[in-house]
């Protein structure tokens, strides 16, 4: 995400005119991927209200694949995103594995 999309952002929220929850979904589509480990159970539950309403799509853990919230126009980037660091975990677990 760049500075200005974050400033602005912040300012909308600061003003009352955006909640931290709606904060939360703009701010991963305007990144268009976020990869998820670990997240308050309230932003959870809002991001996953997003994709129920359209705004938000989401893809769950898949073995070494991670978890992730993106833009529902970018599939094709959060697959790319997964699919690569799926790789990086393979072949750390191969570089210890054959050591």
């Amino acid at each position: 995400m760049n500075q200005n999309n974050l400033e602005q952002i912040l300012d909308m929220v600061r003003l009352g005119q955006m909640t931290t929850e709606e904060a939360n979904v703009e701010m991963v589509r305007s990144e268009r991927i976020r990869i998820v480990s670990k997240m308050p159970k309230e932003v959870r539950t809002y991001l996953n209200d997003a994709v129920k309403n359209g705004k938000l799509s989401h893809l769950k853990k898949d073995g070494h694949k991670p978890e992730i919230y993106f833009h529902p126009d970018f599939l094709y980037m959060a697959n790319a995103r997964r699919n690569e660091i799926a790789e990086k975990a393979i072949q750390a677990l191969k570089s210890v594995f054959t050591a």
